[in-house]
């Protein structure tokens, strides 16, 4: 399966999370990070700037909350730091993330 294939079924998968209900916190916390890391994934394993671009910004678009945010910022850390994305794209992240709205 490409990349981009990939991100669009993790995109859906994302989209059907928002109408899931969890027993409690913990399991939606759970859930919501191992489809974020699926996205952290692709990033790690790809050698296209689009593919990573575009991963950034389904992660951008599917960061809403302080939760969302602590794990988007982990993944995006960990990231950087590895030199997988650069200062440009790490950029971007937080230039199209959700939670950008409200400041």
């Amino acid at each position: 399966m490409n990349d981009l294939h990939e991100i669009e079924n993790i995109e859906k998968l994302i989209s059907e999370y928002y109408e899931m209900t969890f027993n409690n916190d913990e399991e939606d916390y759970i859930y919501n990070k191992q489809l974020k890391n699926k996205l952290k994934a692709v990033i790690i394993n790809s050698k296209s700037n689009n593919v990573i671009d575009k991963a950034l910004e389904v992660l951008a678009e599917s960061t809403g909350c302080a939760e969302d945010l602590q794990i988007a910022e982990d993944i995006l850390n960990e990231l950087f730091e590895n030199k997988v994305i650069d200062k440009n794209q790490f950029d971007t992240f937080y230039k199209n993330v959700g939670t950008n709205r409200w400041s």
